[in-house]
């Protein structure tokens, strides 16, 4: 008997039962019992395999599902030295033969640092598929982030919603992915898609921190792009995640907040309209503007009398 791979959380996501012995079957009335039974074993063997695999030969997929997958990575490394690699990482097939991880990159990079063979079970897995399995098995972990997650949900939106046709289906994916509300999923889209990446990466992950203090980021981010990208270079490296994402909050609501600098030609306007020279200036500038005017105009006219006749 295959050993089983997925649990029910997977089938549910994905929409659908798994596929059916009886479409192995169809394929396999051609020859004997014997040989078919053999095939329909190999064929149910291989689609669960568990086997030790290069780590150079697995690439990753286009959507993360981390910030920053390296990022602790000693401490697995040092666990997999010491005890081993306990489970498996989960690798499908694709439809050019390459071999792309589904789930389990730090296990992946774990092994490459110690130059050793990943143990992987190998599917023969759609991209859509293997979406899901990545989102369903993200949210089993004890540590997934709010930004990490709507990260993967825009992710999935930019590879497989590249059209006004497939945006429905791809958000349909992210939904059953990380089995969320629909409309939610809109707004993580916005959010990881609204707040500069520099900024994101200055922050990291933020575990702890929910949706509000995020949505808020985004919609200062919104206003002033360009601050927030300087803001990025601004925060403190050596505090928590959840504490640099405050400061980048503070400092980019303290730069809205800052009364811009009034140039001192808008202080005094000077109009023409025919003859006519208006001028209009600050109550607290009018006397010494009006000084100033009276003095002009007695020059101008002295001089204009001492001139040349």
């Amino acid at each position: 008997m295959a050993r089983k791979v997925f649990g029910d959380s997977l089938k549910n996501a994905m929409g659908k039962a798994s596929t059916s012995d009886e479409d192995v079957d169809i394929d396999l009335k051609r020859t004997s019992p014997t040989v078919a039974r053999a095939q329909a074993s190999v064929l149910e063997e291989d689609k669960h395999a568990t086997r030790l695999i290069d780590p150079s030969t697995v690439r990753m997929s286009a959507v993360m599902d981390r910030i920053d997958p390296s990022d602790g990575l000693e401490e697995l490394v040092a666990s997999i030295r010491e005890h081993g690699q306990k489970v498996p990482v989960l690798v499908r097939r694709t439809q050019d033969g390459a071999l792309e991880i589904v789930y389990g990159r730090r296990r992946l990079l774990a092994c490459r640092e110690l130059g050793q063979k990943v143990r992987a079970t190998v599917m023969e897995m759609t991209e859509e598929e293997a979406l899901i399995a990545q989102g369903v098995e993200n949210n089993a972990r004890q540590d997934p982030s709010f930004i990490e997650r709507a990260l993967f949900v825009a992710g999935i939106i930019r590879e497989l919603g590249k059209t006004d046709e497939t945006r429905k289906n791809a958000q349909t994916i992210a939904y059953r992915a990380l089995q969320i509300d629909e409309s939610l999923v809109s707004r993580m889209n916005r959010i990881a898609t609204g707040i500069p990446m520099e900024l994101i990466h200055a922050i990291g992950p933020a575990h702890g921190v929910g949706r509000r203090v995020w949505e808020k980021l985004f919609r200062l981010c919104e206003k002033d792009v360009s601050r927030a990208r300087d803001v990025a270079r601004e925060i403190p490296r050596n505090l928590p995640g959840p504490d640099r994402l405050d400061a980048a909050v503070t400092l980019l609501t303290a730069a809205k907040a800052t009364t811009p600098k009034v140039e001192q030609s808008e202080r005094v306007k000077i109009g023409r309209k025919g003859n006519r020279i208006t001028i209009d200036v600050d109550a607290d500038l009018a006397p010494r503007v009006e000084d100033a005017i009276r003095k002009l105009i007695s020059e101008l006219l002295d001089r204009g009398q001492d001139g040349p006749k």
